[in-house]
Parts: structure tokens; sequence; C-alpha cells
């Protein structure tokens, strides 16, 4: 599956905290689909308001916080600012990438499809049926391989409009590369499970929880390593056991 820009979201995650303070969003603040990116504004590595994000701000983030290349931090603000609905936009607002399967898709891990209703907001019983397939304390490429297949498995059980772009498949391998090789080890693709529940239910960056920024930058060849590993592991686990939170028709 050849890869293209079109995945900004999904591989920015997480961050030690040098300039401090976490900081919950205001009422005037926005925030969107992707719970890294608002980590990043939650801690002030990103503005504070989510609005007018420019490249500088955006790679600078991304080394500081991350420790991605500045390739990688350009490579992704190029592709991030395609979110913005003006024409030849220099900046975007965090709130930009919640435009229904541009980069936002069906089959999220932690946010409920379109169709259902508020789609770029964090639902914690979506991320529950992530978490029943993460089945060790330490995440691998497997366990995440799994969980993205029956995100999209019950999406395509239960949502009449369930639909998946090329631009979201690649969105959807993205983002669960980058929970193990940029939450996690690049090197082992893993990461601990505890890691990832922290930084997407609390949208924080889990540094009191002992996570640091990786020592060794990292690039986006680094990613594509786990994301094509991700997609050899892909296979679609058995149906999700019943419960009533899944019954959509009647």
């Amino acid at each position: 599956m050849k890869f293209t820009g079109f995945l900004f979201p999904a591989v920015v995650l997480g961050a030690a905290c040098p300039y401090g303070t976490f900081k919950p969003e205001d009422p005037t603040d926005t925030r969107g689909v992707c719970p890294m990116l608002n980590a990043l504004s939650n801690h002030g590595f990103l503005p504070r308001n989510g609005r007018n994000i420019n490249e500088n701000q955006t790679v600078n983030a991304l080394n500081e916080a991350l420790n991605l290349d500045h390739d990688f931090g350009r490579f992704l603000f190029t592709a991030g600012r395609l979110s913005n609905p003006k024409p030849n936009a220099t900046t975007f607002d965090l709130d930009h990438l919640d435009r229904h399967n541009l980069f936002e898709h069906d089959g999220s891990l932690s946010r409920q499809d379109a169709h259902f209703g508020q789609w770029s907001r964090f639902n914690q019983t979506v991320w529950n049926w992530t978490m029943q397939y993460y089945t060790g304390d330490v995440l691998d490429v497997q366990m995440v391989a799994n969980s993205r297949a029956q995100r999209h498995m019950r999406s395509n059980l239960t949502d009449p409009a369930y639909s998946l772009s090329e631009v979201g498949y690649q969105f959807s391998v993205a983002e669960n590369a980058a929970i193990l090789s940029i939450l996690g080890d690049k090197v082992t693709q893993t990461c601990p499970k505890k890691f990832a529940d922290f930084l997407f239910t609390r949208e924080e960056l889990p540094y009191s929880i002992g996570w640091k920024k990786p020592d060794v930058p990292i690039s986006l060849t680094d990613l594509l390593r786990t994301y094509h590993d991700i997609e050899q592991a892909t296979a679609f686990p058995p149906r999700p056991a019943h419960d009533n939170s899944t019954e959509i028709f009647n």
C-alpha cells in the first residue's frame, strides 16, 4: 500500500513536558479529532488556543516534544495545513482536522463514527472496544493490528454509512504505528499500554507515569517500518462479543 502525506494527526503522539504545566483547554480554545495534538496544545508545545498553527511552530513542537526530525516535521505540517478550508493556507487550526473523511475516518480507535453524532471528541465506549484487544501490559504489532481490525469490523457491521477512503486507510494504519514507534520504542515496536491509555483518555502527555521523550530522533522511515509491519499482521479477529452498546438496529 503506497503511503502518502495525508496522515498528519495520526503520528503526533506524547511528550515529556519541559514547558511544564498541563492545562486543559479553555472554553474559547479549539481542539479536534487528534488526542495527541490536543495534548501538545494542553502542554504548550503548540499554541494553547489550538489556532493558527504555522510551520515553525509545528516543526519545533514535534522535535521538542517527540524528537521527530525536522524533515519529518515539515512533511507533517505540509499535510496538516491541507485541512484548512482556505485556499493556499499557511496555518491550520486543530478543529480543521475534524473534516469527515479527510484525516478523520470511521473506525477510529477512540472516536465514534460520524454517522452516530459527535465524532471529534473522545468516546469512552469506543476506547473500551479498542482496549479489549490490548491483551497485555505492553502493546506490540499484533495487538495494535488486532485492535485496528476489530474497530473497522465493528463499524462495518453497525454503521450503515461506514466508509474508508484511501487516505482514511493510511491514517488508520499510521495512527497505530505511531503508538508503537513514537509513544513507544521504534526499535522494539512496543509501548506500555498505560501510556496509550493515559494519553488517549486524558489528552495529557504521560510523563507523570514514566514516559519520556525518545532519546534518538524519529524519522518518517521509522514510522513506515512499523506501518508496514502492522499491515502484514492484520487479520480480522472473531466477531465482537454481544453487548447492548452495539445494538444499533432493532
